[in-house]
């Protein structure tokens, strides 16, 4: 048989109010998905940051250990970001609190970012021969709470800007809360930039100065644990050459053992995560001065 030609009202729904009712339903959940975000992010923070802080307390309440907060840094930091763009997203909060209040909390939140990761910073002056345990931290602190507080900042710039009959009114921005956006920016890309500078200091370093930093710290005498201890150990075997002792194997592999070319090998892979975690600073350094040029044009 011939083809039929497909039918023009083919795919026309004959129920258009089924359809207008099934389209309002959708966008009523999109609004509620997207105003459910900052709220289950602040409860998602509150159960992360609580979590060991409950398994720490005695009895009658006190703290175990005083630095279980220290353990749980990145959500409790996290939880003030969320907070307070909770606070300004809230227009009842915002009544109560006032201006003070909002500006105080942006202050807030500046000063725990720039105080803890110039803190993880110091802690690890020569980070090729220090141990990598606040490295991780560091990564942390910029990839987490430093960009979601950018990303608070840049809905708040948005919501600045006057639109619609609020634009052709006024067609003046917030200047209150723009100044509040401004310094937060401009807090956030000195920290990034105090961070990027020291990673390219320690990148930058003569490869034969941090083989040598990296091996005194191995070789230093009285580690009982760690990296230290480990090498300790092969070096005292590389001596010892009891081949019967140690079995064939091992004995083979000891032979090809070199420590100035273990300790070179561990000096490139540093640098070679060094200057990943700088590319990723500077990835954030970027857009937050493309948002600190977007407020300075209003």
């Amino acid at each position: 048989m011939p083809n039929q030609d497909p039918s023009p009202f083919e795919g026309i729904s004959y129920c258009p109010r089924e359809n207008t009712m099934k389209e309002r339903e959708a966008n009523v959940r999109r609004v509620i998905e997207r105003k459910s975000l900052l709220p289950r992010m602040i409860y998602l923070s509150i159960q992360s940051a609580s979590a060991s802080l409950k398994e720490n307390l005695d009895v009658n309440g006190t703290r175990s250990d005083p630095k279980v907060f220290g353990l749980d840094l990145i959500d409790w930091i996290n939880f003030s970001v969320f907070l307070n763009a909770w606070n300004l997203s809230s227009h009842e909060i915002g009544m109560a609190n006032g201006e003070g209040g909002l500006s105080q909390a942006w202050h807030c939140v500046d000063s725990l970012l720039e105080k803890y990761v110039l803190a993880k910073v110091s802690s690890m002056e020569t980070l090729i021969s220090s141990p990598w345990v606040d490295l991780p931290v560091l990564v942390q602190l910029i990839t987490e709470p430093l960009a979601w507080h950018g990303l608070v900042i840049q809905s708040c710039f948005r919501s600045c800007l006057p639109t619609g009959k609020k634009k052709k009114k006024t067609g003046v921005a917030d200047q209150s809360s723009l100044s509040h956006l401004r310094d937060s920016v401009q807090s956030l890309c000195d920290t990034v930039e105090k961070v990027m500078k020291w990673l390219r200091e320690q990148i930058n370093r003569p490869e034969d100065e941090n083989l040598e930093t990296l091996l005194s710290a191995l070789q230093k005498s009285g580690q009982n644990e760690g990296p230290g201890q480990v090498f300790q150990i092969i070096e005292t075997f590389m001596s010892s050459k009891n081949d019967t002792e140690l079995g064939d194997r091992i004995s083979q592999a000891l032979k090809s053992w070199s420590s100035v070319d273990v300790g070179r090998k561990i000096v490139t892979g540093k640098c070679t995560v060094l200057s990943e975690f700088l590319r990723i600073c500077e990835s954030k350094l970027k857009l937050l001065q493309a948002l600190k040029h977007q407020i300075a044009q209003v």
